[in-house]
């Protein structure tokens, strides 16, 4: 079973203090939590404990990171929920152990995500995030970001060893 609070430390390891970047359609930003999701929060004020709650409720429950049982996986899965939204998250994690994209995380995905070798797992799912944020840098706005996008997927966090991608 992976553990919310690495997967948590992996993410706030990306996520700044407060911002409010021009070219950023989330608007102001603290900790990851932006102004555009979280409309009525007072994000300048906003405390490591309260984002550590949002995290824990909107986003790891939803994707049932308790029951992923790599902690890398759980990891991926969570930061690109935060990042791009929580159902792409899940849709790209069903596409790669082939469940049915339908963005809910169920047993059957859950089962599928489980039974996959680890390291094929984490090589397609970074894959298909680093499409979908060079897909999204297309985007004149966007392009600033690739860069911390792109070392954010690459990040084992506390996991040794370089990423490999396997053909």
């Amino acid at each position: 079973m992976a553990d919310f609070e690495s997967a948590f430390a992996f993410v706030i390891s990306h996520e700044g203090e407060y911002v409010n970047h021009p070219q950023d359609p989330g608007g102001e930003t603290k900790y990851g939590i932006s102004k555009r999701q979280y409309p009525d929060l007072d994000i300048k004020n906003l405390t490591l404990r309260q984002a550590r709650e949002i995290y824990y409720n909107d986003y790891w429950q939803i994707i049932k990171g308790n029951h992923i049982d790599n902690q890398e996986i759980a990891e991926q899965i969570f930061d690109f929920a935060v990042n791009a939204g929580v159902r792409r998250a899940i849709k790209y994690a069903q596409r790669v152990c082939g469940a049915e994209a339908d963005g809910i995380m169920g047993p059957i995905t859950l089962k599928a995500i489980n039974e996959i070798l680890p390291e094929m797992f984490l090589n397609f799912y970074r894959l298909a995030r680093i499409h979908y944020y060079f897909r999204l840098s297309r985007f004149t706005s966007y392009r600033t970001f690739l860069y911390g996008w792109l070392k954010r997927v690459l990040d084992k966090g506390r996991h040794n060893g370089p990423v490999y991608f396997i053909s």
